[in-house]
């Protein structure tokens, strides 16, 4: 059975209102494969079952934590006492000012690589938290609820606050697993967070392959089958991320900001800005699309 359809129940509504839901399935039976346009982050509270994403199926049991993006085909089959907590989110909505978690290479892995790589049968790295952790992260994920469910002012933006708080949490333990399965996400995820901590400094592609251990055709081609483009134009389009942070909160000289975000020159970054934004940084600047 291979059925593409989109949830257009309960959970896209939610999410029309607010984009944030946290949705507790008890007794997860089988469901046909599907898909939404936001971004799930999965608990496996308890059971165990078959999670089938795209054409690959993969066993999951209590205390596995993963990520399904957007527009990708996921289903569960062979329920057994299957219980699990579903957090939907829209990043795209949300804007999280996710600050220095570029740097943790968990959270690549998590939240960018890991999916890619489940999606085309190599789901080896996932993770499994230990019954500390799970109870600790269904901590967080109750405060989550209860915030939502707060009629209090401020509730949305305290809301927010206890989802980063729950990332943060998961990025941070799979930055500590132990090197296991597929090693080149645990490679990319410290070469994306070498790059984040070190964006506005002169980065070859020599010294990425050697950070990621990998040859430079092997690296151009992982990175573009995980990522989507190349290292090199991860790397421009992290700075460029940079510097619309910056355009947004100074009003520091476009020299000043290319400095800062390591382009050689205000053309160069103007030129960058332009093709990947679609204006000008001074026009950006004047009404922060």
């Amino acid at each position: 059975m291979d059925c593409h359809v989109n949830l257009g129940g309960a959970e896209t509504a939610h999410l029309r209102a607010y984009p944030i839901e946290v949705m507790r399935m008890p007794k997860h039976g089988s469901t046909p494969q599907h898909r939404h346009d936001f971004q799930e982050l999965v608990i496996i509270v308890d059971g165990k079952g078959t999670h089938w994403v795209e054409d690959e199926q993969y066993p999951i049991e209590a205390g596995d934590t993963f990520v399904i993006l957007g527009a990708m085909r996921h289903g569960y089959l062979d329920p057994e006492n299957l219980s699990l907590i579903n957090i939907l989110y829209d990043m795209r909505r949300l804007s999280l000012p996710l600050a220095d978690l570029g740097t943790l290479p968990g959270y690549h892995a998590l939240f960018n690589l890991e999916p890619q790589v489940r999606r085309q049968g190599k789901y080896q790295n996932r993770l499994r938290l230990s019954v500390e952790d799970l109870t600790e992260a269904l901590g967080l994920v109750t405060e989550l609820e209860d915030e939502l469910a707060s009629e209090v002012p401020g509730h949305h933006f305290l809301a927010n606050a206890h989802l980063m708080r729950l990332i943060g949490f998961l990025s941070r333990r799979y930055s500590q697993l132990e090197p296991a399965g597929n090693r080149a996400v645990e490679r990319l995820s410290k070469l994306l967070g070498h790059m984040e901590k070190n964006y506005d400094k002169p980065l070859s592609v020599k010294e990425m392959t050697q950070l990621a251990h990998m040859s430079q055709s092997a690296l151009m081609q992982t990175f573009k089958r995980l990522l989507g483009h190349s290292p090199l134009e991860h790397l421009i389009r992290l700075r460029v991320s940079h510097a619309k942070r910056l355009l947004r909160q100074s009003d520091l000289p476009l020299a000043v900001i290319a400095e800062r975000t390591g382009f050689c020159d205000s053309n160069y970054l103007s030129r960058q800005f332009r093709q990947i934004v679609g204006v000008p940084p001074s026009e950006y600047r004047g009404h922060h699309y």
